[in-house]
């Protein structure tokens, strides 16, 4: 979910929940503090009711700021550019779970392949590809039109 949702999702329970107390409050009769007389008439008695308990209490919520700081999960990308028929990086170390993604920067078309694992399809200028590795080991690309090419080849090494 995207910030703006989380926000709107917490706002509408601030609301919803501010709500819910003011029903509450409002389905008896709040005391004033005061005692209320109830006169009977004929005996001359007089009845004294005692607020209930709780219903003179301030209600205080918690944490309305008007700012609310979410923090999303930091994503684990790498970026690996091919241009004048070489990688920006040919043998990268990466932790587990990181997304390499290739970009073709070059009129020469590409196609990258991780030996064992996947191969991206025909990649041409401006596009890209992109895997994330969530094995540990050691893992050999190529560009598998330039393979050639010693430029064109690299290793990801992920720990």
């Amino acid at each position: 979910m995207d910030k703006k949702t989380i926000v709107l999702f917490l706002v509408l329970g601030i609301i919803l929940n501010g709500c819910q107390i003011a029903e509450d409050q409002t389905e008896e009769p709040v005391g004033t503090g005061e005692e209320e007389l109830n006169n009977t008439g004929e005996t001359g008695e007089i009845n004294i009711t005692e607020p209930e308990e709780g219903l003179n209490e301030t209600v205080e919520t918690e944490g309305e700021t008007g700012e609310i700081n979410i923090t999303e999960p930091e994503e684990k990308v790498f970026t690996i550019e091919i241009d004048h028929l070489t990688f920006s990086q040919k043998d990268v170390v990466i932790e587990k779970g990181t997304t390499v993604i290739w970009e073709n920067k070059e009129s020469h078309k590409h196609k990258i392949t991780i030996y064992g694992i996947t191969q991206s399809s025909l990649l041409y200028q401006g596009d890209s590809f992109e895997y994330t590795f969530d094995e540990e080991g050691k893992y050999n690309y190529v560009c598998a039109v330039f393979k050639a090419q010693e430029a064109m080849r690299g290793t990801i090494t992920v720990e």
